[in-house]
């Protein structure tokens, strides 16, 4: 057996001791090191889920938002559309009223008339007309005009006028105020400026 001296022991106890101590620290280091990349690591992976989970949720927040927002329009339309219709209902009961009280007035027969006058050529002598059975001015304004026509009653239309039915040219010419008041309609729509795009 080989006997050390005592400061050998020692010495080589120390550069042991050392040489542990220097291999403690560097395992420390790297430990340190891959602690902080792996923390890094970490942050920077819920930053990401972090940063995905706020735009998906801003996602959802706009679409609902979008479609409360469409909602709200469509049934903002709707009540306007509505409002239109019964403003519409409106002006054409009060166009109805005035013209029964027109149908009423001295100006009935001289309309009538014209009417009759401006049916000229496209008629032949085979017709017959339809008017209100309350509407004796009619019946008698055609029968002054068109002394061969027949002259029935209708309930097809409600205000006055007349429609006439030429059985030789085989068409039906319509002078009723009703209608008149009903092509109206598209006019009123057009040129009132209550359009309303659903």
């Amino acid at each position: 057996m080989i006997q050390q001296s005592p400061a050998k022991t020692k010495s080589f106890l120390k550069a042991i001791n050392k040489a542990a101590m220097q291999k403690c620290k560097d395992i420390a280091k790297q430990i340190e090191e891959t602690t902080a990349a792996e923390m890094q690591r970490a942050e920077d992976e819920a930053r990401r889920d972090g940063h995905l989970k706020i735009e998906l949720a801003k996602s959802r927040i706009e679409a609902k938002s979008k479609m409360e927002v469409a909602s709200y329009e469509n049934e903002k339309k709707k009540e306007i559309y509505k409002k239109r219709q019964n403003y519409q209902k409106e002006v054409f009961k009060s166009a109805a009223d005035l013209l029964r009280a027109f149908v009423k007035s001295p100006e009935y027969k001289p309309y009538l008339e014209q009417c009759l006058a401006d049916l000229g050529d496209k008629v032949s002598k085979n017709l017959t007309f339809y008017v209100l059975e309350e509407d004796t001015v009619a019946a008698k304004a055609i029968a002054k005009r068109f002394t061969g026509a027949k002259t029935e009653y209708s309930t097809a239309f409600e205000i006055g006028g007349f429609r006439v039915r030429d059985d030789d040219k085989h068409i039906l010419i319509d002078e009723t105020l009703d209608t008149k008041l009903q092509e109206q309609t598209d006019w009123f729509l057009l040129h009132s400026q209550m359009k309303v795009d659903l």
